[in-house]
């Protein structure tokens, strides 16, 4: 180290000192003067804080709700309960009281209570057919008695080898709307065939069997005694009906004879 060098660093080193020296004596007269002023309270300011007002919300006044009336029960209605359904009662089928059903007091070709008709187109020295020729009835009490129905009945026959085609009839009052039929017991008795047997009623009252509605047998000896019925109807407006009975031979023969008793009118009052 040169000569210079060390001069410089030791007047560096001496400038270092009085720097430390002067700055040692600022902080001694400091700290003197500090502890040589009194400061009393009073002097000193109380710093209070501030506080910011709290916002507090207006309440709002809650309306008291209506209280809404209380319920009328209302009652419940009392059930009606269902009719108790009363059937209308049946009406009672009954005879119709008709004239002579039994076909008592018979004379020849007369009938007490009855009309009789027939289909006669052939006579003796006629031009005669088998199957279309017929001749006129015999209306006269049944006088064999295997042939009787019950004590008097009528019997319906003619000449030998022709047919006949023959009924009797007669009108009885019945109430309107009634439901009715006809009815009768049959016998008949034929040498070859059989006898075509029927009863009628006609609804309308009408003269005669024309307008009848018929139910209808086929018998002979050999079927004994049997009842034959027509349909059933609606008696009209007038209050009438016209009861029929109808007898043929199917085949003309030596004999061919039919049998009748206990004639029956039924009818159903209206409802």
């Amino acid at each position: 180290m040169t000569r210079n060098q060390k001069i410089t660093l030791v007047v560096l080193a001496i400038l270092d000192l009085v720097v430390i020296v002067g700055l040692g004596s600022v902080v001694v007269n400091g700290m003197r003067n500090a502890s040589g002023v009194a400061v009393t309270p009073a002097e000193v300011g109380e710093v209070t804080a501030t506080l910011f007002p709290t916002w507090t919300p207006t309440v709002t006044s809650t309306p008291v709700p209506t209280l809404l009336p209380p319920l009328t029960r209302t009652p419940r209605p009392t059930r009606t309960p269902l009719p108790t359904y009363t059937p209308r009662p049946t009406p009672t089928p009954g005879p119709v009281s008709i004239n002579n059903p039994d076909f008592d007091f018979l004379m020849p070709n007369r009938i007490p209570g009855w009309e009789w008709d027939a289909d006669v187109n052939y006579r003796s020295g006629d031009e005669y057919h088998v199957q279309y020729s017929y001749a006129e009835p015999m209306f006269a009490a049944a006088d064999d008695p295997a042939r009787r129905i019950d004590d008097s009945t009528l019997k319906v026959e003619t000449v030998r080898w022709v047919k006949f085609r023959a009924w009797a009839y007669q009108t009885v009052t019945v109430t309107p709307e009634s439901l009715v039929y006809f009815k009768i017991k049959a016998n008949a008795f034929s040498s070859i065939d059989r006898l075509i047997i029927k009863a009628g009623v006609d609804p309308n009252g009408g003269d005669g069997c024309e307008d009848a509605q018929w139910g209808e047998i086929l018998i002979n000896q050999d079927d004994g005694i049997e009842t034959v019925a027509s349909p059933r109807v609606v008696v009209g407006e007038e209050g009438r009906v016209t009861i029929c009975f109808f007898a043929e031979p199917r085949y003309p023969d030596i004999n061919n004879a039919a049998f009748f008793d206990q004639a029956e009118l039924i009818a159903v009052p209206p409802n």
